[in-house]
């Protein structure tokens, strides 16, 4: 217990958050690759971003959450002209895949000095979010990933198509980790 517990305390805030992040990236995978190409207009209500929106914003939050994290300050964007639509899911996954270098690339170079530092976010010129970097990259770029994943498994289940397990049994799957 001692030699697990001494182990766990060597590693890096950075190499915590990569960890999960590379973990968690090919359930992320399969969730984008069950959207149908057909159904990326789809959307559940008039107020909903559309299956092919959910997937790529998705798809891209990670880069764009490592390129507010890297700034000591930095302006959120502005929702308001629309999230983009896709074409196709290769799209999709292509910027997942873009993406996810960039987590990678960041996450394996930032020190744990640099993520124990002060971020703020502001919006219209004025503070609006400031937190420790590490923070706020576990709760936007992992929490806030994992709460559209989960949005999408609901779009999945609606379109009709296989909804993957996560972390324990979806109604199509059991997870890999069961026989």
């Amino acid at each position: 217990m001692a030699t697990q517990l001494q182990t766990f305390a060597a590693l890096s805030l950075a190499s915590l958050l990569l960890e999960e992040f590379e973990r968690e990236l090919p359930t992320t995978r399969k969730f984008l690759e069950r959207v149908p190409d057909d159904q990326l207009l789809w959307q559940p209500h008039e107020k909903s971003l559309t299956a092919g929106q959910l997937a790529l914003h998705i798809a891209m939050s990670p880069q764009g959450v490592i390129g507010l994290a890297t700034p000591d300050e930095a302006a959120i964007p502005e929702f308001g002209g629309g999230f983009p639509q896709p074409q196709s899911i290769q799209e999709v996954l292509d910027a997942l895949e873009q993406g996810s270098q960039v987590v990678q690339g960041y996450l394996s170079t930032v020190s744990d000095e640099r993520l124990l530092q002060t971020l703020t976010l502001t919006f219209a010129g004025k503070p609006l979010l400031t937190m420790p970097r590490h923070l706020f990259l576990r709760n936007i770029l992992l929490n806030h990933w994992y709460h559209h994943r989960g949005q999408l498994g609901v779009y999945l289940r609606l379109l009709g198509a296989k909804v993957p397990s996560s972390y324990g049994p979806s109604g199509d799957e059991k997870p890999d980790f069961l026989p």
